[in-house]
């Protein structure tokens, strides 16, 4: 996924995915397979497992459904899995992302464990091997990598990069300075991560492209050719922004409640996390409403040819 040129319209946008839930509780893989399959189809690269796709509340089979779906639905366009959890738990996810045909993992943030830089650098050294799959380190506000894991990592067969949400722009800077291409770095969300494309970074991860993934490439290109991203670009993605921070359900159930009011999306999610209510759904509406001329090629329900290969185990 190495792209370091910033000035190039082609800079990658990976979208992290939610987990769709049937009335059942088990995943819904069509409709999975269905939004992979349109953002594909934007040039957006499919993400699954991540946040955003309650990672924290999959089993390993469940997750290796979100895999294969994607994959399926992803037509050839590469996909990106998180990984997590112990190390042992790590190991077998990143082996079931290797087999389903996986591009790169994402190694998300450790619950309650805080590695060492030996520890982290050994976590990843094992993911990557046992998958034969790069590896990008998730530096979040809670686990954020400081400079001796960064220097641990690079030495490590199998890390790719960094996907940068702790740190602010000018400390960014710092740091590609320090370690340049040895990096893949990762941008978080459009209007908040371009000027970390414009410092140096090389991808844009999304969420709003699960919703309109016109909109996602359009308000990037938008910013790399100099012109800006304005009027109701702009105002969409910022509406976006604010939506899913100010949902009291959380991001997850945001985006839910906004793929919901566009084509019947399911709002379940895993607890302890609960669904949108009516006031998330009524803003997600009045959003739409305002913007509906950049969600005309949001995702709809799935066809027949949407259904997932059955998982391999």
């Amino acid at each position: 996924m190495t792209n370091h040129q910033a000035d190039s319209a082609d800079i990658p946008i990976v979208a992290f995915l939610p987990t769709p839930f049937t009335a059942s509780d088990s995943v819904d893989q069509e409709r999975l397979c269905a939004l992979a399959r349109r953002v594909g189809r934007h040039g957006i690269r499919p993400a699954v497992l991540g946040g955003m796709g309650e990672f924290f509340a999959l089993n390993l089979d469940e997750a290796r459904d979100c895999m294969v779906a994607a994959v399926a639905g992803a037509e050839g366009s590469p996909v990106v899995a998180g990984i997590g959890f112990s190390t042992r738990e790590a190991m077998a996810l990143a082996a079931a992302a290797g087999e389903a045909g996986v591009s790169v993992l994402v190694v998300n943030p450790h619950y309650y464990a805080v590695p060492t830089p030996d520890g982290l650098a050994e976590h990843v050294r094992q993911v990557a091997d046992v998958s034969g799959l790069p590896a990008i380190v998730y530096s979040s506000a809670t686990h954020p990598l400081t400079d001796r894991h960064v220097e641990a990592l690079v030495a490590v067969p199998g890390f790719l990069g960094i996907k940068e949400e702790a740190y602010p722009l000018a400390e960014f800077e710092r740091r590609v300075n320090a370690w340049g291409t040895r990096i893949e770095w990762w941008a978080v969300t459009e209007p908040v991560g371009m000027p970390f494309v414009r410092a140096g970074a090389s991808v844009v991860t999304s969420s709003m492209a699960s919703v309109s993934p016109g909109a996602s490439r359009a308000f990037v290109e938008a910013e790399l050719a100099g012109e800006g991203a304005g009027g109701d670009l702009a105002g969409f993605a910022n509406a976006w922004e604010a939506f899913v921070a100010g949902a009291p359900e959380g991001a997850p159930g945001a985006l839910k409640a906004m793929l919901h009011a566009v084509d019947g999306w399911p709002l379940e999610v895993r607890g302890p996390l609960v669904p949108a209510g009516a006031a998330t759904l009524g803003r997600a509406r009045d959003i739409l409403a305002e913007y509906q001329a950049l969600v005309g090629d949001a995702v709809q329900a799935p066809t027949p040819d949407d259904r997932a290969p059955s998982r391999t185990r």
